[in-house]
């Protein structure tokens, strides 16, 4: 599902990328299997081809236990859906109880070419 204008996956996207939706979780496995238990519990994840770059983008909230790999392989910038960012001041700022309900993803540079991933 790829997204226009209209139809945003972010309110401000800091990628500044088109955005995929790929349900082909199983994929996951053979080169980002840190994302592969978010995608597969969300049933997605969303590929992003942005000026600077390609990105990945792993479906979940924004606490540790939905990080994949605790942000070590590169999945430090979290964004909240369109509309999530109505809930909270800054991230800083976000209460526990709000990061379990707000909705974003877990977004990692990906090279095309090999497939490598790393921080944004």
């Amino acid at each position: 599902m790829e997204r226009n204008q209209r139809g945003r996956v972010f309110t401000d996207d800091e990628t500044k990328s088109r955005w995929k939706r790929n349900e082909k979780t199983d994929m996951l496995k053979l080169f980002c299997p840190e994302g592969y238990t978010n995608a597969h519990k969300y049933g997605h994840f969303i590929i992003g081809n942005g000026k600077e770059g390609d990105y990945i983008g792993i479906p979940g909230r924004f606490i540790i236990e939905e990080q994949p790999a605790k942000g070590e392989t590169g999945f430090t910038l979290w964004q909240p859906i369109k509309g999530g960012e109505e809930l909270y001041e800054s991230l800083e700022k976000m209460t526990p109880e709000v990061a379990r309900v707000v909705y974003g993803y877990w977004i990692a540079r990906i090279d095309a070419k090999t497939l490598k991933i790393s921080e944004v």
